[in-house]
Formats: C-alpha cells, sequence, structure tokens
C-alpha cells in the first residue's frame, strides 16, 4: 500500500478545501492567502469577459476532445467485433 501517495492526496484535498469560488469569475482561489482572486481581481469588465470567453472556449475544446476519444473507442470496439477478437 503506498501511504506516501495517500499522505499527498490527503494534503491536496485539505488545501483545496481551503478554496472557494469567485462572486465574479466562479473560478476557485484561497481568499485567505490572496485578497482578491488572483484570476480576475485586476481585470476591467472587458479583461473579465475576455477570461470568462477563453474558459468557455477551454472547456469546449476539452469536450470536443472527449467526445473525438468516444467515437474512436466505438470505432475500435466495431472493428475489433468485426475482426473476430470479441
Amino acid at each position: 500500500m503506498n501511504f506516501g501517495g495517500l499522505v499527498g492526496k490527503a494534503a491536496l484535498l485539505k488545501e483545496q478545501m481551503k478554496k472557494k469560488p469567485c462572486k465574479r469569475c466562479g473560478l476557485m482561489y484561497d481568499p485567505v492567502k490572496k485578497e482578491k482572486c488572483p484570476h480576475c481581481g485586476d481585470l476591467d469588465e472587458r479583461g473579465l469577459e475576455a477570461l470568462l470567453q477563453k474558459k468557455k472556449n477551454e472547456i469546449q475544446g476539452i469536450r470536443q476532445l472527449g467526445n473525438w476519444f468516444l467515437l474512436a473507442a466505438v470505432g475500435l470496439f466495431f472493428l475489433l467485433l468485426l475482426i473476430g477478437l470479441i
């Protein structure tokens, strides 16, 4: 059993529990360590819109990549089914 990994995961979880979502941008930050959100605290409204659009594009890209992997997995499954390995 890997107790070092377990301790590391517990420490990471403890750090994550300290973080709160920013009311302005919705991203997580630690209000104890930072007085204002490090993501949007120095941004004006245009900068905030650009940040939110960038995050939206990143999420859309990750979702599209997931769809491609799903399609590849289904295609591979049917290919293996066709050649009789399953």
